[in-house]
This record gives structure tokens, C-alpha cells and sequence, in this order.
């Protein structure tokens, strides 16, 4: 494969940190200034490494467009995959398509559309978020229990997930509904959030969820409330 570094010099700051790709075929357009790459390209920048089939590269507007089997790595952990991503000011702000991303924990996003900026915000639009890990046997399953949401921000400088207009489902079955609420950024070890649902059953109550919630109180306190939803749809605690 063909390997080629090229320097940004758009700019006078000295954060203007080197691209350096490699792929199958690399040429440069001089009078465009377009560097394409084809062919299992692999683009690493200031922690980012960018994988995709196609990948364009423009100088002058440090702008990168890949396209084909896209996905992102970023420092903090996450990959993001998708159709096709725009990334820009080395690799800062992005836009993807048909995004999926994946934590470092392995709980999972994924949206029609997603944009990053100043590579600490993340935003997805029509979006669906799970912890949980896809049945092995059957991939196409629901999982355990996510959250769909019009919207959904992620925040790494706060540590924190945002979720707007949102339904949860246990097992393909909504819950409940929220116009807003959040849970701690995978990375953080102990804050408040949602923990794993249990089900059950008895004669009294008959089907049930019981799904927990952890809140911090402090430094050495917490309460865990465990609000349980039965098959008629009441909330008991």
C-alpha cells in the first residue's frame, strides 16, 4: 500500500497537526489540492485514526470525506461507524450518517444522523441508546432494555448523556416516556443513572419490571430507588 504525510499549513498554530495516510492507492490533485485515497485507508491525526474505502482530503478547507465501511476512533475510547463521515479542523467536527457508536463498555448508540464538535459534543438526531450487549444467538433482537429519543447529547467535557423526548423499552416494549433525562457518560464510575432491569412474576402483582435507579447523594451516599411497573401499566415503589 502506498503511504503519504501531508502538513497543514493553512494556519499559523502549531496545533495544526499532521495527516498521514495510508492506502492501497494514494494520489495528489496539485492544482485542487485534494489528496485521494482508495483502498482499506487508514488516516490518523491528533489521536484519530479513520478507517473507510475512499477517503478525499482537501488542503485548503481541511476537510476530509470518507466514504464506504467508515468508522472513527477516537482517544477517549469511542468508535463511531457509518455510511459516510465529513470531518473538519483536524478531525474536531464531524457529520455522519447512519452512525453507530460504540463506548468503551460496550454500551451502544445509534442514530440516522450524528455531528461532533470541538470533538467534546456529540449530537445525534432520532436516536437509540443501549448497555446492554446484542443477543448472540440473534442479532436482530431487541435488547434487554434502550432508550429511543428524538435527540440525544452527548456531552464527554460534563461526562454526560442526554436524552430528549424519550421512550424506554424492555425487550421491544415500551415503558415509559420522558420529554427529557440523562445518565452518566459510560467513563464515569459511580453517578446517578439507570441500572439493569430484572423481571419477574407473582400472583399478586403478575408480570412485573423492576427497573433501578441509582442517585448519588454525595461523597459516601447514595439511594438506590427501584420503581416497579406491573402488566396494567401502575408504578409501584
Amino acid at each position: 500500500g502506498a503511504q503519504l504525510g501531508v502538513s497543514n499549513n493553512a494556519g499559523k498554530s502549531s496545533k495544526n497537526a499532521p495527516i498521514v495516510f495510508q492506502a492501497d492507492q494514494v494520489q495528489y490533485e496539485d492544482q485542487l489540492a485534494l489528496v485521494i485515497a482508495k483502498g482499506h485507508v487508514e488516516i490518523v491525526q491528533n489521536g484519530n485514526t479513520l478507517l473507510a474505502d475512499e477517503v478525499t482530503y482537501n488542503q485548503r478547507t481541511d476537510t476530509i470525506a470518507a466514504s464506504g465501511h467508515v468508522s472513527l476512533s477516537l482517544p477517549s475510547g469511542e468508535i463511531l461507524f457509518g455510511d459516510y463521515m465529513e470531518l473538519r479542523d483536524q478531525m474536531n467536527n464531524d457529520f455522519a450518517k447512519n452512525v453507530r457508536m460504540l463506548f468503551a463498555d460496550r454500551s451502544r448508540l445509534a442514530a440516522n444522523t450524528a455531528r461532533r464538535v470541538n470533538g467534546n459534543r456529540t449530537q445525534l438526531v432520532r436516536a437509540v441508546y443501549s448497555p446492554c450487549d446484542l443477543c448472540k444467538r440473534d442479532p436482530t433482537a431487541p435488547p434487554v432494555w434502550q432508550l429511543k429519543a428524538s435527540e440525544i447529547d452527548h456531552d464527554k467535557e460534563m461526562k454526560l448523556i442526554e436524552f430528549h423526548n424519550a421512550v424506554m423499552e424492555v425487550g421491544g416494549w415500551p415503558v415509559f416516556y420522558t420529554p427529557y433525562v440523562s445518565t452518566p457518560d459510560p467513563s464515569v464510575k459511580r453517578a446517578s443513572g439507570f441500572l439493569m432491569p430484572s423481571f419477574g412474576s407473582s400472583s399478586t402483582l403478575g408480570a412485573h419490571i423492576t427497573i433501578p435507579y441509582y442517585w448519588v447523594l454525595g461523597p459516601d451516599k447514595d439511594l438506590t430507588l427501584v420503581p416497579r411497573f406491573d402488566d396494567s401499566g401502575k408504578v409501584s415503589g
